[in-house]
């Protein structure tokens, strides 16, 4: 078969080509002008397409005598305005579907990558854990994004038979990220950042003032960690994925029929809680940990008993695996 994949360079995306190329597949490469990360997928098997999803002219060679499409190509919320994730997460896929139009008949299978982000925030979860039937209620420009492409892949199936599915990933990591102390989740478990993301809440509760000042007599030069705890003794959890997992996923939507038209969360094998996650970092870096009293804690749970019956999805790396691989990889580095 042979393969675009847009976002090809990506956490996710340069995994996935290497699983394609191991089963066979041909993979196309849609890679940004001057990508940092280009070399990731330059090897034999790969041809690399350049182009830009906000660029239709660009995407024309890009989809061109292909049998499938995994669309992973997007912009992340963090540090974007809502203006920068229309622009590429929805006129991008539509300029991507609309460049598909043409070969439509012959396209076996277009693959949406999407979120967890367009369920609801922690607060506004009805139930746990949360499956694929749950009400999209997204309240962040991110996941408004997300939640009108899906729509409008959906409506590209009923209007031309374009054969959709659509996965959605949760928080996805490579295990050496989660060692940054100033890396995406730090801010929940590292006491500089998560010291100033206390710091940053506009009407913060006396438990929380209390624990910003622990935490400043507690901060100084080296790495601390930091595990919260709410006033009931509940820590954070969470559910965070090794890119690996998903790319094994992700072929299994281009193989079974059932995917066509359904969704499906391609997310971490079960939650973890942050108490022994910290106690566990602290144990491989030798980092000191704090504990401290905040109002409140968030659980993340997101059930992937769907993905696992009809498509045979098995993740293997859950975050403690994570942390050995990504340890392996920084402590040679460190010594």
């Amino acid at each position: 078969m042979k393969i675009l994949v847009t976002g090809a360079t990506g956490r996710i995306g340069h995994c996935l080509v290497d699983v394609l190329l191991k089963r066979g597949d041909q993979v196309r490469a849609f890679v940004m002008p001057a990508d940092p990360h280009r070399s990731r997928v330059e090897q034999p098997g790969v041809e690399i397409v350049e182009g830009l999803l906000t660029d239709r002219p660009s995407l024309a060679p890009a989809v061109k005598g292909v049998d499938a499409v995994i669309h992973l190509a997007a912009l992340l919320p963090s540090g974007r305005t809502a203006e920068e994730l229309f622009e590429v997460n929805i006129r991008g896929t539509f300029n991507l579907l609309e460049a598909l139009l043409p070969h439509a008949d012959h396209i076996r299978r277009f693959v949406l990558a999407s979120t967890d982000n367009v369920y609801p925030d922690n607060q506004g979860l009805r139930y746990l854990p949360v499956d694929e039937a749950h009400p999209r209620l997204s309240n962040n420009p991110y996941g408004l994004s997300k939640v009108i492409c899906e729509d409008m892949c959906l409506s590209y199936m009923r209007r031309c038979g374009l054969p959709v599915t659509i996965p959605r990933f949760g928080l996805t990591l490579a295990g050496q990220e989660l060692f940054d102390p100033n890396g995406f989740r730090a801010p929940f478990y590292v006491l500089k950042p998560f010291l100033a993301r206390l710091r940053q809440t506009p009407t913060p509760d006396p438990i929380d003032l209390e624990a910003i000042r622990q935490l400043e007599a507690e901060d100084s030069e080296g790495v601390k960690l930091v595990v919260a705890r709410n006033p009931q003794g509940r820590v954070n959890v969470d559910m965070i994925n090794d890119p690996r997992n998903v790319a094994d996923g992700l072929p299994l939507l281009l193989d079974k029929e059932v995917a066509v038209g359904d969704v499906f969360n391609l997310m971490a094998p079960h939650p973890f809680a942050y108490d022994t996650f910290t106690q566990y970092v602290s144990k491989l870096t030798g980092w000191p940990v704090i504990e401290v009293t905040v109002s409140w804690t968030f659980h993340h749970d997101f059930s992937i008993a769907k993905a696992r019956t009809m498509l045979g999805y098995n993740p293997t790396r859950d975050i403690f695996q994570m942390l050995d691989d990504g340890w392996n990889i920084l402590k040679p580095r460190l010594m």
